[in-house]
């Protein structure tokens, strides 16, 4: 598996475990609201998105390049009290998330860089979106 893919596992591996407010249901894959049931709820969609590269022979390793990669988690809540419930999953998330800031010891560093909150979904539900940006190293073409 890429690391990539390791980092994106580890992330649904932690938010599967988590504490109260937890994610009920997390994927990798893009879900239908209302095919979900109230009880599935809270869900979280992971997806990598967005990476910069670049390489690091300045220090001596040839091949070895310096990534910095997105990781977007969705979290959708849905009952009432919404934008309570956005925020509990969000700050869920991110205890979550910072507490092994190595993604099981394949990254370098996770921090959160952006919350976005959707008001335009249907008013059933409610989105919150936590961008995290996953340092990491690996060696060209390994990724």
């Amino acid at each position: 598996m890429s690391i990539r893919n390791d980092i994106a596992q580890n992330i649904v591996d932690i938010l599967g475990d988590a504490n109260d407010p937890k994610p009920i249901f997390v994927t990798r894959e893009s879900i239908d609201l209302d095919n979900l049931a109230r009880q599935q709820f809270p869900a979280v969609v992971v997806r990598t998105s967005d990476e910069n590269r670049s390489e690091l022979t300045m220090q001596g390793d040839v091949g070895s390049r310096f990534a910095t990669m997105n990781v977007v988690c969705e979290c959708y809540v849905t009952g009432t009290n919404i934008d309570l419930q956005r925020n509990d999953i969000a700050e869920r998330v991110e205890e979550a998330l910072v507490a092994d800031l190595t993604r099981g010891g394949v990254a370098k560093n996770t921090k959160l860089v952006e919350l976005t909150v959707d008001q335009a979904i249907d008013k059933r539900f409610g989105l919150i979106s936590l961008t995290f940006e996953v340092e990491y190293i690996y060696t060209r073409g390994a990724a």
